[in-house]
């Protein structure tokens, strides 16, 4: 069974906006996660927080999703994925940061 895809947006602390997924991406979703993502990315040059250490599960159309705007996203991705981002090219277009339990604790 899956988790079922759950898209949240705000600010950080920051003042940066933020788009957090939970649950899996995958073809039955990946359409609800791509629109949300164009919906949040903003023309002006700032870089959408785009928050997946909640995500268990990415395929490719997720990825694609990523791809499109990897030049004003930052990912934040739970170790669990870090191997398919790095593998799959993402990592050389945008930042990509692996968030550690233990980092989150600490941002707490």
């Amino acid at each position: 069974m899956t988790a079922p895809l759950r898209i949240t947006t705000g600010v950080t602390e920051d003042g940066r906006a933020r788009l957090t997924a939970t649950g899996e991406i995958d073809l039955s979703n990946a359409a609800d996660f791509r629109d949300r993502l164009a919906a949040e990315v903003t023309p002006d040059g700032s870089r959408l927080l785009v928050d997946l250490t909640g995500v268990d599960y990415l395929d490719s159309a997720a990825l694609a999703a990523l791809f499109v705007h990897a030049d004003r996203i930052e990912v934040h991705i739970a170790p669990l994925n870090e191997y398919l981002l790095t593998v799959c090219g993402l990592t050389q277009l945008t930042d990509v940061h692996v968030i550690r339990p233990e980092d989150s604790e600490s941002r707490s």
